[in-house]
């Protein structure tokens, strides 16, 4: 808004307009008489701090000579505006230091007061202000008033000081009471007296202005008299009137917009906000003028992110003009979505000094938008994600699993025998049952996990971000859940009967390289299932009796393990009560040099087990294991290991006194080694396992077995077996804490691991609330992408020597408690 300058340049005193919200009050406005006074010119003074340009009674002028300065800034408006009145009064303040400082007593004071006080007139006769001198009590009579003083008001400044009363009977009746009062209160406090009121001159016209009193004190301290000066602030109060007007004059106009139209200052702070604003928002007009927009009217969610932008905004150099979308907070607690289109406002020097933003209401029509957008993605009947969303999604967990090395699992579910229920009871019979299935699959999946309806009596399910180790188990279990939702029989239309599916499980990346083929893939193993019999669940097989294919597989493993292409990557086992690392699993890598990229042990290791290359394999890991353990010693680390056999492995002749000696070549401690067997191998073999598990302990080897609880443990078997470790399945992690049957079942495993003398680890721990959940079960360590990614050894380090149970400077105790496990993942699932 512009100022009525020739207004306020008609003014024969120093009057500036200035920023009162900003640090100094930057002047953005300066008359003819703040020129004059100070000897800037305006175009030098706007900009520049009032505060360092006027210091707290003086000035040091353009041409370098000081002159004193009386002060005074009203309030600010609105928009943060306040106006500064300048008055000379250099020969003023030159009186007062004399009659201050000066060295003598009151009496001889007294005697000189006569020349003083001539001297006193030449000097403040010539000021554009009315001065006066007046006893310090509670009448406060004139001593003397300049005579300016008949200029202002009429009178001749005798019969001011005849006549206490004249100067009441010139204030204005109104402010009379007001003005008393101000009187009294300084007096009586000992305190500066400073107003603006009204007055009436002796023609009647009405002014505005404005007055200051001080004390004047002696050696002592005890007030001797005050003296004052009363400035005609008319001009000042019109200028201030005019722009008043004219931001309401603005404000009327902006209440007639449609749109609502808000002014942020650099303070975050609320400048303006017109009446459609307000009623958007449900507040009274005028209410929020002055409070922080985004504490008051931006969502929660939102703040972290609105504020650094709308501070980079402020920043750019360029108007932005890109409208945007945000939320915005009513007062009821209601969220709005508004298009707004902003602009930057500057000062003359081009200083950004506060936003000005248009906003449009567009809530209904993004719920419309948002309506169809869910229609155009969602299934009718079900209310499930439709093929489309599926496959968008799918196309996304790729993506992470390609960047995370992690796996994705499709399941095509297809309802068996479902055309007789609409052929029996009726089309609307069927859809009721569709509506009931969905219902039951979604109580059976993880958040995580997307069902979606493909059409007719089919299914899809996404896993997406699963370890790849763990994927065939996953997405077996996945499948396991979904025959169970139909293991009950629903009952439509008074009729009951039981209904069955198909599910044809596809993996990335053992199965399938893009979404196309792992679709064609889940597809053909549903059909697989179909023809097993129905109601069966049947995993993607490629055909493995392609020699060439099998030939060449063969050919580059055999080079990998001879030219080094494998790497060991470390993932921890973690103390869940403090972070720190109990042991390390080993997970073996191929760096296949044809397929460009690391390769996971679920595209290779099961070959390496069907050709006979896994004890090759199975060496090289355990090679690589001591190497690294040296390795470590030399840094002063040596963190408890482990890892994994295949059961091909432990059916090897002389395989327990093989690994011993390959471990003793490093003449590493063995009690630091833990050797992990399956659950179905320990069970399954038992007449072969126990006797080599035994030659392993008495070694000095610890024993683990692992994805316990997914074999067919006998616990009379466990309890015979010298296992000191069991690993609990991540499949019964899976829906913990949310599934009651998961939470017993973990808490079980647990009681029988105690109960049995031996450490209980849970694997698969990818959320907080899953640790949270072990934490409160009492466990002692567990493992999973929360906790720690398999990385290369150097990775490690720096959390290695963080634990205490990884240093050579451990306690025995720690050493006993804490050695654990590290994998090569040579033969069951890998843990990431």
């Amino acid at each position: 808004m512009r100022l009525p300058e020739p207004t306020l340049d008609a003014a024969p005193i120093g009057i500036a307009v200035v920023d009162a919200r900003r640090d100094g009050r930057p002047v953005v406005y300066a008359n003819a008489g703040f020129e004059a006074l100070t000897g800037f010119s305006a175009t030098e003074s706007v900009g520049r701090p009032l505060d360092g340009l006027v210091g707290e009674h003086s000035i040091v002028r353009e041409d370098g000579t000081t002159i004193a300065v009386e002060v005074s800034v009203g309030e600010a408006d609105a928009e943060g505006h306040a106006i500064a009145v300048l008055t000379d009064v250099t020969a003023h303040v030159e009186v007062i230091d004399r009659l201050a400082t000066a060295e003598i007593r009151y009496e001889r004071l007294i005697d000189d007061l006569t020349a003083a006080e001539l001297r006193y007139r030449e000097l403040v006769e010539q000021i554009p202000a009315v001065v006066y001198v007046a006893d310090f009590n509670e009448v406060g009579a004139l001593r003397y008033i300049s005579p300016q003083i008949g200029e202002l008001l009429g009178p001749d400044p005798g019969a001011f000081v005849a006549d206490p009363e004249l100067w009441y009977r010139h204030v204005h009746p109104d402010d009379l009471e007001r003005y008393r009062a101000e009187e009294r209160r300084t007096f009586e406090a000992e305190e500066t007296f400073d107003l603006e009121f009204r007055m009436v001159r002796e023609d009647g016209r009405v002014i505005w202005a404005w007055e200051r009193d001080t004390i004047v004190r002696g050696d002592d301290g005890t007030p001797l008299f005050t003296q004052g000066v009363l400035v005609d602030i008319t001009a000042q109060r019109q200028a201030e009137e005019d722009v008043r007007e004219e931001r309401d004059r603005a404000q009327r106009y902006l209440d007639l917009a449609g749109m609502a139209v808000v002014v942020l200052g650099t303070d975050e702070r609320i400048a303006l906000l017109n009446r459609a604003g307000h009623q958007l928002l449900g507040y009274d007009e005028g209410t929020l003028l002055g409070h922080n927009w985004f504490d008051t009217c931006i969502p929660d969610r939102d703040r972290e992110v609105a504020r650094p932008s709308f501070h980079r905004l402020l920043g750019d150099e360029r108007d932005p003009i890109e409208p945007y979308e945000s939320a915005v907070l009513t007062r009821e607690g209601n969220e709005r979505i508004v298009r707004w289109n902003n602009t930057i406002l500057r000062d003359e020097r081009g200083q950004v000094t506060a936003t000005l933003s248009s906003g449009v209401d567009v809530t209904e029509r993004r719920q419309a938008e948002a309506q169809i957008a869910y229609l155009a993605y969602h299934d009718s009947l079900t209310g499930l994600p439709n093929r489309a969303l599926l496959r968008e999604h799918l196309e996304l967990a790729l993506a992470r699993a390609r960047r995370n090395h992690s796996a994705v699992a499709l399941l095509y579910i297809d309802l068996d025998d479902f055309k007789l229920v609409n052929d029996s009871l009726g089309h609307a019979a069927g859809d009721e049952l569709l509506c009931r299935i969905a219902m039951e699959l979604r109580t059976r999946t993880r958040d995580t996990d997307l069902l979606a309806r493909q059409g007719g009596d089919e299914f899809l399910l996404l896993l997406s971000d699963v370890e790849s180790d763990a994927a065939p188990a996953a997405a077996e279990a996945a499948a396991g859940q979904v025959m169970a939702a139909l293991a009950d029989p629903f009952t439509i239309s008074g009729a009951e009967f039981h209904i069955g599916a198909s599910v044809g499980i596809s993996l990335f990346p053992r199965d399938a390289k893009d979404a196309e083929s792992l679709l064609k893939h889940a597809d053909a193993a549903m059909y697989q299932a179909k023809a097993a019999g129905r109601n069966e669940i049947t995993v993607y097989a490629a055909d493995a009796g392609r020699p060439l294919e099998r030939l060449s597989m063969t050919t580059r493993l055999r080079r990998a393990i001879a030219e080094s292409q494998l790497a060991l990557h470390w993932q921890p086992v973690v103390v869940l009560q403090d972070d720190t690392i109990r042991a390390i699993e080993a997970l073996v890598r191929w760096n296949d040099p044809e397929r460009g990229e690391l390769v996971l042990p679920n595209d290779f290791v099961p070959f390496a087990e069907d050709t006979g290359l896994i004890d090759r394999l199975g060496d090289w890991v355990v090679d690589a294991l001591v190497e690294q353990r040296q390795t470590w010693r030399a840094a002063g680390l040596d963190p408890p290991v482990t890892f994994n056999v295949s059961p091909r492995q432990l059916r090897r002749a002389g395989f327990a006194g093989a690994l011993v000696a390959r471990l003793s070549n490093g003449e590493l401690d063995l009690d630091r080694v833990t050797v992990e067997i399956t659950e179905s191998a320990a069970v399954r073999e038992d007449t072969r396992i126990e006797p080599l598990l035994q030659d392993l302990h008495a070694a000095g080897l610890r024993v683990a077995i692992d994805d316990f609880g997914a074999g067919w443990s006998s616990l009379a078997r466990l309890r015979d077996l010298p296992v000191q470790m069991v690993k609990i399945d991540r499949s019964f992690l899976a829906d913990v804490p949310a599934s009651e049957g998961g939470r017993a079942i973990v808490t079980a495993i647990q009681g029988l691991a105690d109960a049995l003398g031996m450490d209980a680890v849970a694997e698969g721990v990818e959320t907080e609330e899953q640790r949270e959940f072990l934490v409160g079960r009492g466990f002692h360590s567990a493992q999973g992408f929360l906790l720690g990614r398999p990385v290369p050894a150097g990775d490690l380090e720096d959390r290695l020597r963080q634990s205490p149970a990884c240093s050579m400077n451990r306690s025995s105790n720690s050493t006993n408690r804490d050695s654990s496990r590290a994998s090569s993942r040579t033969g069951a699932a890998e843990r990431s």
